[in-house]
């Protein structure tokens, strides 16, 4: 960062030199000794002016214009060390200014980049780290000091603002000012949610307004996304945006407002905490995991384990400005504080609530993929899955799959084609920009004999089917797998080998595709039968012999359904779905092999699919997780089969081929 950029074994010294003005007034209790009106007040304040505008530089280090203002002008509730009588230690809360903190300086270094590279900035931080102080400061920061300015804070509830909210805490920091500094302005408008300042002059009759003419706003979304439109700022904050509905629309309804040709006219920033249960927290995950998208400063990832080379936002990891864990110049003492995280850690895994720990990891992370974790009851490992999805991605592991289109060749055969212009759905959640088409995606072909026939029962196909209306839940795709079962004819086997995920213009066009994959495979298609159209597709096209029949096991007395029985596929009651959790908990957690270093290979190990890896991390019984679903199915299907042998093709299959093409 230009200006603020240090090397990374360089230790900070002499910090307490960076705030001069602060000091002067701890000790004294005003700024400055000049008395008003002369030369050398104005001289003081014009000099502090500029130094909180373009920064200030004190025995080498730089620091930019928020952080001084930071320093200098804002009194916040922090944590200070008070001895008793006798000679103990304790730590009260008291209001001074803040102290210089590492983590505080790349903070405000990224945010002064952002601002002269056109970028925005996405920030996923460990909670109570300061950050609704530091927007409110930069917030008064403009108020006092560019002429002009819109200062935004948009939230999705009120709460979040006043009260203990930064807009709250604004006003403090601006009531401060205003008492102890030569900046005071005086207010056109003064409202709870709504501050501008200036004045109104009669000018030949008329009122006109002058002044500073500043402005800070806060806005209560509700809900709806649209209410940002036309909203154009010097700096925007979206607070807790870790839980914030509509995050993604309102960012990209914003973009358009804060831009002028390749020029980018203020700054957005979204900054937020996991941890909260139920919170819609995919927003501002898919920001900071994908900075370029959204116009936003990038960072590589070298906190997710794997995840090396791949971009991200801007992280504050727990062990970073961690009170008790920071010397006098700021520096933190990060291999101390982890220790002590690591003992907290321990601690909560002794609790009786299963979410306890979850929601601990979550608050207080020392990566993003602790930070974006699941507060629910997801049963899945899901520490080892994203660390495998970011081996995956970052290795580019997807790409062991083909992706292609199913044709009928010579003697009416089925081949598979690669086509490059074909593009798989590799993001969960999808975007409208994505294209939903799809792909067969083949990471290994099918198995044949001596003959060139592949056995029975050697494959399964699962599938999860979406609804006839296009316009209706619009965000669902049809999603099947094909899952090679454990045998002794063709190895690696237990594994997915193909895949078909998308939504193409018409449902008979998925179907096709889907029918193509079982008949490559020599497969039965299991499915859940309460929506799509796959049976009347069977019907039309004389493919019932394709559809697996309601699986036996869903006749226990525990999964029985109290729905009318239907002759194929399988409809997911909750006590089913329950079940299929298990199912995949145990597939995932299956050890296939032991490497030489000693690491274990499990089956999850197997799976390049990313998008399938976010939906099994994310899984919960409130969300969309078609993918999930389709595999779910596959573990009822291959345990439906379990007794099933697998075997060699005997019989003539020629006439059935005839009949397939011609009525296909």
């Amino acid at each position: 960062m230009s200006g603020v950029s240090r090397d990374k074994n360089e230790i900070f010294r002499g910090t307490k030199g960076l705030a001069p003005a602060a000091s002067h007034f701890i000790k004294n209790g005003y700024y400055t000794s000049s008395l008003p009106g002369t030369k050398q007040y104005y001289d003081y304040w014009d000099e502090e002016r500029k130094r909180c505008l373009y920064g200030y530089t004190y025995n080498g280090v730089t620091i930019t214009g928020n952080h001084y203002f930071y320093l200098n002008y804002c009194p916040i509730d922090r944590s200070v060390d008070q001895e008793l009588p006798d000679g103990t230690i304790i730590a009260r809360r008291e209001r001074t200014f803040p102290a210089f903190y590492d983590g505080d300086w790349k903070y405000f270094g990224a945010i002064d980049n952002c601002r002269k590279t056109n970028k925005h900035m996405t920030v996923l931080k460990a909670r109570r780290k300061g950050f609704s102080y530091k927007a409110a400061a930069m917030l008064v920061r403009n108020y006092f000091h560019v002429r002009n300015s819109k200062n935004y804070v948009f939230a999705g509830q009120k709460e979040y603002l006043i009260g203990d909210g930064l807009l709250s805490k604004a006003w403090e920091i601006m009531s401060f000012v205003d008492d102890n500094t030569a900046w005071t302005q005086p207010r056109l408008r003064d409202r709870e949610m709504h501050k501008q300042s200036g004045y109104k002059k009669n000018v030949n009759g008329a009122l006109v307004e002058l002044g500073m003419k500043s402005q800070i706003i806060g806005v209560s979304l509700k809900d709806d996304p649209d209410k940002v439109r036309g909203k154009a700022g010097e700096l925007i904050f979206f607070e807790e945006a870790g839980s914030f509905p509509g995050l993604l629309k309102a960012w990209e309804v914003a973009m358009p407002t804060m831009r002028q040709g390749s020029k980018t006219l203020g700054t957005m920033v979204a900054f937020g905490t996991g941890g909260t249960e139920g919170s819609d927290f995919q927003g501002m995950e898919e920001l900071f995991y994908n900075p370029d998208s959204y116009d936003c400063l990038s960072f590589e990832n070298i906190w997710d384990d794997g995840a090396r080379g791949t971009l991200c936002g801007h992280f504050v990891p727990i062990y970073e400005n961690l009170e008790g864990f920071i010397d006098d110049d700021g520096n933190s003492f990060v291999d101390k504080a982890i220790e002590f995280e690591e003992s907290n850690r321990n601690k909560k895994k002794g609790t009786n609530d299963p979410k306890a720990f979850d929601q601990y990891i979550a608050e207080h992370p020392m990566c993003p993929a602790e930070a974006t974790l699941q507060v629910s009851s997801n049963l899945f490992d899901i520490g080892s899955l994203q660390a495998h999805y970011n081996n995956v991605k970052a290795n580019k592991l997807h790409t062991i799959g083909t992706a292609g289109k199913l044709y009928y060749g010579k003697n009416s055969k089925i081949k598979f084609e690669p086509d490059g212009d074909l593009r798989p759905i590799l993001r969960y959640p999808h975007r409208k920009e994505d294209q939903l088409e799809g792909a067969i995606v083949l990471y290994e072909g099918p198995y044949k004999n001596q003959a060139g026939q592949t056995p029975h029962n050697l494959y399964v196909v699962c599938h999860d089917p979406y609804g006839q209306n296009q316009s209706a839940d619009s965000s669902s795709l049809g999603a099947a797998y094909v899952i090679k079962r454990i045998n002794n004819i063709s190895k690696p086997d237990d594994m997915i080998v193909a895949s078909y995920v998308g939504r193409p213009h018409t449902q008979d066009e998925y179907n096709k595709n889907l029918f193509m994959l079982a008949d490559y495979f020599n497969a039965k298609i299991g499915f859940e039968n309460d929506r799509g159209a796959v049976i009347q597709y069977a019907r039309q096209h004389r493919k019932l012999h394709k559809l697996q029949e309601e699986f036996e096991m869903l006749d226990k007395k525990d999964l029985r359904s109290k729905k009318v029985k239907r002759q194929y596929g399988m409809h997911t009651t909750e006590a089913r779905k329950r079940q299929g959790e298990l199912y995949i908990r145990d597939w995932l957690n299956s050890v296939r092999s032991v490497n030489e270093d000693g690491t274990t290979v499990l089956n999850l190990h197997k799976i390049y699919d990313l998008a399938l890896l976010q939906e099994l991390i994310k899984f919960n019984h409130k969300g969309n997780f078609d993918r999930v679903m389709a595999f779910m199915i596959g573990m009822y299907h291959t345990r439906e089969l379990y007794n099933a042998e697998v075997k060699e093709i005997l019989e003539d299959n020629s006439a059935n081929s005839w009949f397939d093409n011609n009525y296909y």
